[in-house]
């Protein structure tokens, strides 16, 4: 079973970022009869510092969401255009599970940077009971695509390691003619 959920979570991405998104609905909307439900109490308030805290944190949270995906973007651009054999070979096996993937690598962190900018701008009008749910659901996105990011990382990383161990091995091969020189 943990396999099949496994399967789908890695092959799936836009399955699993609706699915993040209907929680954060759910969460948003079991707060209403279950108030001490809802961590964002405080920023929901009118009061004057709490908008100027909750915009500082929801701007702040959009630009480290932006990093992450010019991080997955320059990550992409390398392996995209890697002429390793061994990444060709990945890139080919994967298949459209990994271009989905690389897909949300980008997607999700740029939705979490427009969902905080988004909620800083609904935090200072009279929509501000929405803004902690549009921050919760960017928080949400970018995890998920930070997560994605490093998994697929990962992956890159041991292939790349694995072609410079071969290519390290071959500069140290040595030929029996350059041992024996006569």
């Amino acid at each position: 079973m943990l396999d099949v959920v496994k399967t789908f979570a890695q092959d799936r991405p836009a399955l699993v970022s609706v699915s993040l998104a209907l929680a954060v609905a759910g969460h948003g909307l079991l707060t209403w009869p279950y108030h001490w439900l809802n961590p964002f109490k405080t920023l929901q308030a009118g009061d004057k510092d709490m908008i100027n805290l909750a915009v500082t944190i929801y701007l702040g949270t959009a630009g480290a969401a932006a990093i992450v995906a010019g991080l997955a973007g320059v990550i992409l651009v390398f392996v995209i255009g890697s002429p390793s054999p061994r990444l060709r070979s990945f890139r080919d096996a994967a298949g459209k599970p990994l271009r989905k993937t690389w897909t949300m690598i980008i997607a999700e962190p740029f939705a979490g940077t427009l969902l905080g900018i988004l909620a800083a701008i609904t935090q200072t009008t009279s929509g501000r009971i929405a803004a902690p749910w549009l921050f919760e659901l960017g928080i949400v996105l970018l995890v998920h695509g930070s997560l994605r990011l490093l998994w697929l990382l990962r992956e890159m990383v041991a292939i790349v390691g694995a072609d410079d161990h071969e290519a390290t091995r071959d500069d140290r091969s040595i030929t029996l003619d350059e041992i024996f020189r006569r």
